[in-house]
């Protein structure tokens, strides 16, 4: 009696084919599937930071072109902008001690540290207030500039 149960399981289990694949085959269908994951662009909505600081640097350097606008450190923005030959490199670092809407400039560089004094709206430090006192570098301005010219005044160091 006993039999009659065994051997019917065993038909079943023999009727159901299995199929594996071989392990070189499964390997090389985990690395597809792991260069696709990899290859395959991240979606990215809009950033709306990064809105904000385009807009402000466009608004204190008219006419300069941004090459790069990349998220930084803490909220930090690291920004290229080119006017001819020319570059300014910096940070905007909104916040951090500072009222909501301003920012502290923190330049790259000499060269991006003398333009940027004519545009920060502090006397004493490099920073940009919410409210937009005017101060601008139009690239039109920086073009016709002597380039051994320097500009005189407040010093910053």
């Amino acid at each position: 009696m006993t039999t009659n149960i065994q051997t019917a399981g065993q038909h079943r289990r023999a009727a159901r084919p299995r199929w594996r694949p071989a392990t070189p085959v499964a390997l090389l269908l985990l690395g597809g599937v792991f260069a696709t994951a990899l290859l395959a662009p991240i979606p990215a909505g809009p950033n709306a930071a990064r809105a904000e600081v385009v807009e402000r640097v466009e608004a204190k350097l008219p006419g300069w072109a941004i090459i790069r606008t990349d998220a930084s450190w803490e909220g930090a923005w690291s920004v290229v902008a080119a006017c001819g030959q020319k570059r300014l490199g910096f940070q905007v670092v909104p916040g951090h001690g500072l009222a909501p809407g301003d920012a502290w400039i923190n330049p790259e560089d000499g060269y991006s540290r003398i333009r940027l004094r004519t545009v920060s709206d502090h006397s004493t430090y490099l920073v940009w207030l919410d409210e937009h006192r005017g101060r601008t570098l139009p690239c039109r301005s920086e073009l016709a500039r002597p380039q051994d010219e320097l500009p005189r005044g407040r010093g910053f160091d």
